[in-house]
């Protein structure tokens, strides 16, 4: 009888845990999602007036060449002609301990960069995020509130779209700059 009891008691115990951790109010990243295809996707037209198209490429690139370790690896497509850049972009995702630090690798995610040009602007895409293991696995599929690892996949979505985020500005102030020197006037 004693047992009984006691097992019961630990079966309440644990529904309750659970429960309480579902009831936490979890922070998703405010991610964008294309209407027509429903993937987390970011993507703009950025106007730069007066510079042409194959200056704007050559800023992207020396930008890119800036930014990432073997560069020439995470090309897919450079065509200055046709004012066309495709990436395959990795990032590195983390666990985080109980005090929220950085613990423990939980993988690479990657996506997609695709960016045109044109005389006076050019537009960038960022898509296809996905975890990266054996199959494919888009990013999407960890936006579910019901999942019981919600907490830790917002946490992840947050990581990525930070980094993302980060990437696109360092993208936008390097194709920005032209790369004259000023002269300094004293």
């Amino acid at each position: 009888m004693k047992k009984a009891a006691f097992l019961l008691l630990v079966t309440i115990a644990a529904s309750l845990s659970v429960t309480a951790q579902k009831n936490k109010e979890i922070q998703w990243p405010d991610l964008p999602i294309d209407e027509e295809s429903q993937l987390i996707t970011y993507t703009d037209v950025v106007q730069l007036d007066g510079v042409a198209a194959g200056d704007l490429y050559d800023r992207f690139m020396k930008w890119f060449n800036d930014e990432f370790k073997n560069p020439a690896e995470k090309l897919r497509n450079s065509d200055k002609d046709g004012g066309e850049v495709e990436a395959l972009l990795r990032h590195r995702i983390y666990n985080k301990d109980k005090k929220g630090n950085q613990a423990s690798d939980a993988g690479l995610t990657q996506f997609t960069l695709k960016v045109m040009f044109r005389d006076g602007r050019y537009k960038y895409t960022v898509t296809d995020l996905n975890h990266k293991r054996m199959s494919y696995f888009a990013l999407e599929q960890w936006m579910d509130a019901d999942d019981e690892m919600a907490e830790k996949h917002a946490d992840y979505l947050a990581q990525v779209d930070t980094e993302i985020r980060r990437m696109i500005d360092g993208m936008k102030t390097g194709v920005a700059d032209s790369g004259e020197k000023k002269e300094e006037d004293w």
